[in-house]
């Protein structure tokens, strides 16, 4: 038994008499007919059975669902940095303090937490209308 990697996908071959040529012309032809159909593959197995090599691969589990355009993937992105960015999680740092580092000022109490929440708003509504 060995394991081979193509891309991100796993490839166990059950029996050491199939060669590394065998194994990997079979998962290829297996990756290319999952990505005709629209799947993508996570793991795929090969085995020697009574007609030859037997190829059994296996979909990546929630795949369509995690899919993005990159659009929707850059916004996602910049919502992250956002959150980050206002909302530290930092051990040492104080959640009702804003500085800032331009000009020195600092801002605390209800007025930081009500203008986070202001912005995080207003950037939600803007990635609706994009």
């Amino acid at each position: 038994m060995y394991k081979l990697i193509i891309g991100n996908i796993r490839i166990t071959v059950s029996d050491d008499s199939i060669s590394h040529e065998q194994a990997t012309s079979a998962a290829r032809q297996s990756i290319s007919t999952a990505q005709a159909q629209g799947k993508v593959l996570s793991h795929i197995e090969i085995s020697k059975g009574e007609s030859g090599l037997e190829v059994t691969p296996t979909e990546k589990s929630g795949h369509r669902t995690s899919r993005k355009t990159i659009k929707q993937s850059l916004l996602d992105g910049m919502h992250t940095a956002i959150q980050e960015k206002l909302y530290p999680t930092g051990t040492f740092t104080n959640k009702d303090l804003w500085y800032d580092g331009d000009t020195g000022q600092e801002w605390s109490g209800e007025a930081v937490q009500v203008a986070r929440e202001e912005i995080v708003e207003e950037f939600e509504k803007w990635m609706k209308t994009v």
